[in-house]
């Protein structure tokens, strides 16, 4: 028998999306039409057959038949093009879709937080510099941070559990029209987040009038290649804004509660498709305040000094044995520091909605802005950005406040303890007193529930 190594022991990692989308043209197999319209007539909807079999049109209330009792009949809401609805009761799809909105934004910030480590010092003020804005990458990031916080405290209001993991990269959902990595920035990564970002009518030829508009739209078009399919971003949260609306008309005692959520998600997806798309738009055109006027910049060779990112490996990982194992010994021990800081990160925040405490998202901070924010900067030097690994036991592996403060207080004590075995190595910036000051302060928390 073959020992066990590192690779048996790592759980295997769901790598889709749980978010359907059934595009033009698309049809169902004979079986799986056959299936469908079994269980749509089990809750006394029939639909007309054209709808399946020619692949036009949608499934939607003018095309069902309802001839059981209402409060049997979901509501088919299944359009092709669009994001298809798994549940009939609104309280449990508006969970789901928000935990897929959670894991969306998630990935999202990683890329972009890769993309901006990924950028040479004459760069850096497109990197940025930690605020949330939308005019740099990290400000960027960190706006999605933002969505991915609120999209959190939605969940926390619906009395269901926060959901902070992601999927591995490469990674892709049906909603988004291209695989999910971590890479460095460029003139096709660029594409994609433009892409991703753009509102519905955004990049369609019919709506823009403008030369400049029409060269943006051919120079995209070579950059990508002409193999897109839709993006279904704004839909993820066209549909959720609709469910959460379904779930307030059927629950009348929590409408003033919730109706304030409607505009919170309205700005979500607004920010997106105006701020993030335009800053996107003018990297990728070249024409941002940060290239300093440089003609052409992404026609230039990968190995000229002044072509904006580094080479940084793609979807690089710190865990011993996995296929994209970083080679070199001294980045890898430091990426894997790294992802004790992006656990611990996310461990304070779960535990911070778990417990109602904000003293976790404070340490939360400390963690982002301190050792991740140093070690971030620091491992493009060595070849590769930081890894953002997901962690296998999620982020919320305890019950009990206690058991969770000991977990947290466990990933703190392996980042200190490597953080010392390290120090010589570390960059010149990296606060070996955030580490130490936060382990005090989790001792005097868990006393509490001792």
């Amino acid at each position: 028998m073959k020992p066990l190594t590192d690779n048996h022991l790592r759980p295997s990692r769901r790598n889709a999306s749980g978010v359907r989308v059934l595009e033009p043209g698309d049809g169902l197999e004979q079986a799986e039409r056959r299936a469908f319209l079994q269980a749509l007539r089990s809750h006394g909807i029939t639909l007309s057959a054209t709808c399946l079999l020619t692949g036009t049109g949608a499934f939607s209330a003018d095309a069902a038949t309802p001839t059981g009792p209402t409060s049997e009949r979901p509501t088919p809401t299944l359009a092709v093009g669009h994001i298809v609805r798994d549940f009939a009761d609104a309280y449990v799809e508006l969970i789901r879709l928000l935990r897929e909105a959670s894991e969306v934004e998630h990935a999202l910030m990683a890329q972009y937080l890769y993309g901006a480590f990924s950028l040479k010092p004459a760069y850096a003020s497109i990197a940025g510099y930690g605020s949330p804005n939308s005019n740099d990458l990290l400000g960027v990031a960190i706006q999605e941070m933002q969505h991915l916080g609120q999209v959190n405290a939605l969940l926390m209001a619906l009395d269901a559990s926060p959901h902070l993991i992601r999927q591995d990269f490469p990674y892709q959902p049906d909603i988004y029209p291209f695989e999910f990595n971590l890479e460095p920035l460029t003139q096709v990564s660029l594409a994609k987040y433009v892409y991703t970002e753009a509102p519905v009518n955004g990049l369609k030829r019919s709506k823009v009038s403008s030369p400049r508009d029409h060269q943006f739209l051919d120079q995209l078009d070579r950059v990508l290649g002409g193999s897109t399919r839709p993006n279904h971003v704004g839909s993820l949260y066209d549909r959720i804004i609709q469910t959460l609306q379904e779930y307030i008309s059927t629950t009348p005692k929590r409408a003033e509660e919730m109706k304030p959520w409607l505009a919170k998600l309205e700005e979500i997806k607004r920010e997106g498709e105006d701020n993030h798309f335009l800053f996107f738009k003018s990297l990728f055109l070249g024409t941002h305040e940060g290239f300093k006027g440089h003609q052409n910049i992404w026609s230039l060779a990968p190995n000229d000094p002044a072509y904006p990112s580094l080479p940084l490996a793609i979807n690089p990982s710190a865990f011993v044995g996995h296929p994209n194992q970083i080679k070199d010994p001294l980045a890898l021990s430091l990426a894997w520091l790294g992802n004790l800081h992006y656990w611990t990160i996310l461990l304070l925040t779960d535990a911070a909605y778990s417990d109602a405490d904000h003293t976790y998202i404070d340490l939360a901070k400390q963690q982002m802005m301190g050792p991740f924010l140093s070690l971030a900067r620091h491992l493009p030097t060595l070849g590769v950005g930081m890894p953002c690994e997901p962690l296998s036991t999620g982020y919320a592996p305890c019950r009990t406040t206690a058991a969770r403060l000991r977990f947290v207080s466990s990933m703190v004590g392996e980042s200190n303890q490597l953080a010392q075995q390290l120090k010589d190595r570390l960059p010149a910036d990296y606060p070996l007193a955030v580490g130490e000051a936060m382990m005090s302060t989790l001792t005097e928390k868990r006393a509490q529930y001792a």
